[in-house]
């Protein structure tokens, strides 16, 4: 018996999808999307090693003041020196140099070179650096000229560090400073006007506010 052939079916050939106009876009920008995402990514790894090197170099600014410190608490003055000043020239313009700076003048002032103190810390005050450093840097003046019996000039820089300071209990502190120095220089009338300062302008509960109190009520036998 014959074989019949059965006839072959032929598929007509699957016409292409149209390119959605979502996808036409994104076809003509392909480039530029591929650039931008590329440049985000170069930005953010950037960012992070960026972020990675602040870090590190914080915590090895941190560690080296730690060292002069250390050595400056052992008595250790020469060997101080060289530590903060290691610190200021490898880490300029962070809180470990600003804080070695203070350190460096508290090792002049332990080696008798008062005066060179007050020089470096009046340049350094001058240098504009955050509030909390500058009035340090007045407070330490400040106790330098009164060890040099300047207690005009004294007073000066107990004021100027508790106009600078930005912490009530500081300025508190400095203006205290002023009080002993215009006692010390036998101007009494200034020393009970910045005792009236205090206790007039800051909350009872700020350190050292009680102390003004006190020696205010012994100046005025309780007039105030």
């Amino acid at each position: 018996m014959a074989s019949t052939a059965s006839p072959t079916v032929t598929t007509p050939p699957a016409q292409a999808a149209e390119p959605t106009p979502l996808l036409t876009r994104l076809e003509k920008y392909r480039k530029p999307l591929t650039w931008g995402f590329g440049l985000l990514a170069v930005i953010a790894v950037g960012a992070w090693l960026w972020s990675e090197t602040g870090r590190r170099k914080a915590s090895a600014a941190a560690d080296a003041l730690d060292v002069a410190r250390a050595t400056f608490e052992a008595g250790n003055l020469p060997g101080a020196s060289a530590a903060f000043q290691r610190v200021i020239q490898a880490y300029n313009g962070t809180d470990a140099a600003f804080q070695a700076e203070l350190g460096l003048n508290a090792v002049r002032l332990a080696s008798g070179q008062a005066q060179l103190a007050i020089d470096e810390l009046r340049k350094f005050a001058g240098a504009s650096p955050p509030a909390y450093y500058a009035s340090g840097a007045y407070l330490m003046m400040g106790a330098a000229l009164e060890n040099l019996r300047k207690f005009d000039d004294a007073a000066a820089a107990y004021v100027k560090a508790g106009d600078i300071a930005e912490e009530g209990y500081r300025k508190v502190d400095g203006l205290l400073g002023a009080a002993r120095a215009f006692g010390l220089a036998g101007k009494q009338k200034e020393e009970l006007d910045v005792l009236r300062r205090i206790v007039s302008k800051f909350p009872e509960g700020t350190t050292g506010v009680p102390e003004a109190k006190v020696r205010l009520a012994e100046l005025t036998q309780g007039a105030m």
